[in-house]
């Protein structure tokens, strides 16, 4: 190549066309980020040398479930959320655990981890993470025990309350409204039932009652996840998580699952009927 085609194809390289190489340097560094208005997610995995994990957002950020493609231990996503409000994603592993994180458009999501070590899976980029892991510390809650007060919690006088934890980013535990009306439908008379949301975007779960079949309970959300007063007050470890209240308030059933845990107690209160 002579000097006059160096000169055409790299004339910065020849002293001339000092605004051509300052393009060149713009679009370089913007193509080592998510172009404007983007999301981009990039992870990296040891032990998991190719695999499908899906992608979905509960409250808006993609409309449909996508997938991610793993190869050679690497996969890269992007996507352009219609507003550049934080959104929150979930990915699903392969073995059905679950990792939530938010984040909003011209975010470069950065996950690295080992995946015989799903729980240690580092995030760099997001807004803020949305643990799934059970917490830990001591919970107030207790069989036989009475259920703290709260002014969010109304129990109606001579009824059993039927009481249900759940997210949308949490993957399964909307199996919490099933429960509910599950457990309306067995007991019109005798149960009123109360669950709460830890969802952290208004458009995820309205705070008014919430309908389904007919069928009409109490919900509230606070937006706050983990930190919210009312879970922190009762201890919510994980969720889903239900609890079971007789007319005076004492805990008789509680725990995350509805036939193990709540279901016993459901029925030996309609054989005392």
């Amino acid at each position: 190549m002579n000097n006059n085609h160096r000169s055409i194809f790299f004339p910065f390289l020849a002293g001339r066309g000092r605004g051509w190489a300052c393009l060149f340097f713009i679009i370089l560094l913007a193509s080592c980020g998510p172009q404007k208005g983007r999301l981009r997610i990039r992870g990296e995995f040891e032990n998991l040398p190719q695999a499908d994990l899906l992608l979905y957002s509960p409250d808006g950020g993609i409309m449909s479930i996508d997938t991610l493609h793993i190869l050679k231990g690497r996969f890269e996503y992007e996507t352009r959320p219609e507003d550049g409000e934080p959104h929150t994603y979930v990915i699903i592993y392969p073995n059905f655990s679950t990792l939530s994180f938010m984040a909003r458009s011209g975010s470069d999501i950065r996950i690295e981890g080992d995946a015989l070590s799903l729980s240690q899976v580092k995030v760099e980029g997001a807004d803020s993470l949305v643990s799934d892991e059970p917490r830990r510390g001591k919970s107030p809650l207790a069989i036989g025990k009475k259920l703290p007060k709260s002014s969010i919690i109304k129990q109606k006088a001579g009824h059993y309350l039927f009481i249900g934890f759940w997210a949308e980013w949490k993957h399964g535990s909307n199996v919490v409204n099933y429960n509910t009306r599950l457990a309306l439908r067995q007991h019109p008379d005798s149960l009123t039932a109360f669950t709460y949301s830890l969802d952290l975007q208004p458009a995820e779960r309205p705070t008014n009652d919430y309908f389904e079949d007919s069928l009409r309970w109490r919900t509230y959300c606070d937006y706050q996840g983990w930190s919210g007063p009312l879970v922190s007050k009762l201890g919510i470890r994980n969720i889903p998580y239900m609890i079971l209240l007789d007319p005076k308030g004492t805990i008789i059933a509680m725990g995350c699952d509805f036939n193990r845990d709540i279901s016993p107690a459901l029925q030996k209160i309609q054989d005392k009927q």
